[in-house]
Parts: structure tokens; C-alpha cells; sequence
């Protein structure tokens, strides 16, 4: 897939017109780490159409080599100062706790153009995702129910997920006047209170949110210095190796975690010009044709 306009090196990231983030490597039902094709029909239309592409998805079928942190983080934060629309892939079998902070951030602070994709978590079909009664999609990762080996993987996930949200979160306080950040067991009513022993996803989005819009903010971290890694960012902590009826109601925690998170991104999210909500491939490239034009591109 070398043929992508894909930017790859930092001397061509002033050409980025779309920052094309989300849903990057999945998990089976097996457990095994694979790439995410969800987003490749779109890549290949936005190639068709001469427009340069940022995807964080590194991977050597798409970008000629694995993800290495040192060159691409700095190239993903200036190839989304570039861009000028923003497309969003929110999968059913990935978790998507930094795109949702993402999401909130581009929405209501920077007032970007945005197309948030539902997807179905399949390349070969385009139908609407899995969804509650309400119309709420759902967060469905492969094998949760079934495989032990899937389940030992999407456990590390949980983890992994629960800690990388606090650590983002940490870096929004930094950026944001509006969004402040405290450690202790004495909280206000109006604080944001997060403990260690639950992933809270929801919770930190909702503050991002509230943050990002120009409200004050304040989230408190409890749990003590038993709590903090040895940077002094909040952990979050769930047990190395639970058993197995405690692994199962944790498991059920993240899927749990996960249904909520979608449901409030589709609660707060601000009927606006910016942003376009679309659940299929077809109707990703017709909310992108039409920014496109809008804003001349095409």
C-alpha cells in the first residue's frame, strides 16, 4: 500500500489535509494483535482524490515500517496541527478511550471540521454497527466470551487502556486552563472523582468535554501514593493475575466501560456545522466528499 498519499516523513506534513485517526491494531478471537482494514477503502478513495492523509496505524503494510515512537508521535502531533479535517474511527473491537478524548478535544476546543466513524468492525460488509435499544453503538471485541486466550488479551487491554487514559488525561491538565488536576482523599461536589480500582472511562470523558468547552473543571484523583506510577501519574490498578471468577466480572467492567463511553459520546456530542456522525463506508466518503467541497478541496 505504498501508493497511499500517506504522509510519512516529517518534510511532507505541511501537505496533511486529513487526519484519519481511531481504531488502529485489533484484537482476535484468538488474542492475536492484527491489523485494523476497516479504514482502508477510505484511505484508497482519499488517494483517489489527490488528497494527503495522516493515519496513526503505523504499520509496515501501510507505511513500510512498525511504529516507533521517537519519529511518529512527533510527526502525528504536527500532522494533526495541520490537517484541516479530522475523520474518526470509533471501532466496535477496540476500546477507543484516547480517540474519544480526541474527539472532545477537536470538537469543542479547536472547531475543526470532523466525521466520527461508528464502525462495524468488518472490511468486508457496510452496515450499521451493533447497537443497544436505544440506537447506542456498542463495544463488541472478538473472543471476550469464548476464547481464555482472547480474554487473557483483552484483560491486558483493560489495563493498558485504564492507564493510558489517566496518562492523556495528565497532558489535557497541562494544556488546558480550564482543567485542573488533584490527588487526595478530600473532594468538593462538583469535583470529577476518579479511584484507582475503576477504569472510569466515561467519567474522564465527560471532564474532557466540560474542559474542552471552557468550563472549569476539577478531577480528583484518590487512592493515595500507592495509586501513582513513579512519574506520579494516577494508576489504575486491577489485579495481575485475578482469578477466574474475578477476571470474568472485571472483563464484563471493560465491556461495561466501553458501552458507556460510546453512549456518551453520542449524548455530547454538539449538533453542529463542524461535525458529520456517520455508520458505514459509503457514507464516510459521501460526509467527505461534501466537506471536500465545501471548503474546496475537491
Amino acid at each position: 500500500m505504498q501508493h497511499l498519499k500517506l504522509v510519512r516523513e516529517m518534510v511532507d506534513v505541511t501537505k496533511t489535509k486529513v487526519f484519519s485517526g481511531g481504531a488502529c491494531n485489533i484484537l482476535d478471537a484468538s488474542g492475536q494483535l492484527l491489523r485494523n482494514t476497516e479504514r482502508d477503502p477510505i484511505n484508497e478513495w482519499l488517494t483517489e482524490q489527490d488528497i494527503w492523509f495522516f493515519d496513526p496505524q503505523i504499520h509496515p503494510d501501510t507505511h513500510g515500517e512498525e511504529y516507533n515512537y521517537r519519529k511518529h508521535h512527533p510527526l502525528e502531533v504536527a500532522a494533526r496541527q495541520a490537517a484541516g479535517i479530522n475523520l474518526y474511527e470509533v471501532s466496535p473491537r477496540t476500546f477507543g478511550g484516547i480517540t474519544s478524548f480526541e474527539i472532545a478535544s477537536d470538537h469543542f476546543r479547536e472547531h475543526e471540521p470532523m466525521v466520527i466513524y461508528f464502525s462495524d468492525g468488518n472490511q468486508n460488509q457496510d452496515i450499521i454497527p451493533a447497537h443497544s435499544s436505544k440506537g447506542h453503538p456498542l463495544f463488541a471485541p472478538f473472543g471476550i466470551e469464548h476464547s481464555q486466550k482472547a480474554k487473557e488479551a483483552h484483560y491486558r487491554e483493560f489495563i493498558k487502556n485504564g492507564n493510558n487514559m489517566r496518562k492523556y488525561l495528565m497532558g489535557f491538565a497541562r494544556q488546558m486552563d480550564s482543567l485542573t488536576v488533584t490527588f487526595g482523599s478530600e473532594q468538593q461536589n462538583t469535583d470529577v472523582v476518579i479511584s484507582p480500582e475503576r477504569m472510569h472511562a466515561a467519567d474522564l470523558f465527560r471532564a474532557v468535554v466540560m474542559a474542552a468547552s471552557g468550563k472549569r473543571v476539577i478531577v480528583t484523583f484518590t487512592g493515595g501514593s500507592e495509586a501513582r506510577d513513579e512519574y506520579g501519574n494516577p494508576r489504575f490498578l486491577a489485579p495481575e493475575n485475578p482469578l477466574e471468577i474475578e477476571q470474568h466480572a472485571l472483563l464484563d467492567q471493560y465491556v461495561d466501560e466501553g458501552n458507556e463511553l460510546r453512549r456518551a459520546i453520542a449524548q455530547l456530542l454538539e449538533i453542529s456545522v463542524f461535525v458529520r456522525v456517520v455508520y458505514t463506508q459509503r457514507s464516510v466518503l459521501l460526509a467527505l466528499e461534501e466537506v471536500f467541497s465545501i471548503k474546496g478541496l475537491l
